[in-house]
């Protein structure tokens, strides 16, 4: 009994890590979504050019290829987000059937 009583006691302590992971991980998503560019905004079109939040600084970012690293790192968070996101699906799962 010991023994199960410790092993949910990490499992909520995993699951806490995991949530503080989804949400760091989310904010960064709308952070790098949010200074990208839109296609039509990189054909010149809209609002002179700029960026979605708005500046000049965006108009930049295709001289030196931060756009297509932008894409990759949006890539990776959203991979990391949602992989996150199914692990603690299976680890709540987990917890309910073992409090039984």
């Amino acid at each position: 009994m010991r023994g199960r009583q410790h092993s949910v006691e990490l499992m909520k302590l995993t699951g806490n890590i995991l949530l503080v992971i989804q949400i760091v991980s989310a904010l960064a998503l709308i952070f790098i979504i949010a200074i990208q560019t839109t296609k039509s905004e990189q054909s010149g079109a809209g609002m002179g050019g700029w960026g979605t939040i708005g500046g000049q600084a965006s108009t930049s970012f295709h001289k030196f290829g931060i756009e297509a690293q932008l894409t990759r790192i949006t890539t990776w968070i959203a991979l990391v987000f949602f992989a996150v996101s199914v692990l603690t699906a299976y680890l709540e799962a987990a917890i309910r059937s073992a409090g039984k």
